[in-house]
């Protein structure tokens, strides 16, 4: 004897083609993108961590070149000194 299974989601009301089901789909799947906070918050923070990285290497170019001053100075005090 032949078996057959019923699948309801196969089954059509007649008032839906395939093409309205994909775009009900789609509209679905992009109000769950747009909905989504998850993604924006990411790209937020990778910014916001790309300026906070730009600041420290710009501090620390400045510093040191500061440092660097300081040390050429002290050493010519030291040594005319001597």
């Amino acid at each position: 004897m032949l078996e057959c299974e019923f699948h309801p989601q196969f089954v059509s009301s007649g008032s839906t083609s395939k093409g309205e089901i994909g775009v009900k789909k789609f509209m679905t799947m992009t109000r769950q993108f747009r909905d989504d906070d998850n993604g924006a918050a990411m790209v937020e923070y990778t910014i916001l961590l790309g300026i906070i990285t730009v600041a420290v290497i710009g501090t620390v170019i400045t510093v040191g070149g500061w440092v660097g001053t300081q040390w050429t100075t002290l050493n010519t005090a030291l040594a005319g000194a001597a």
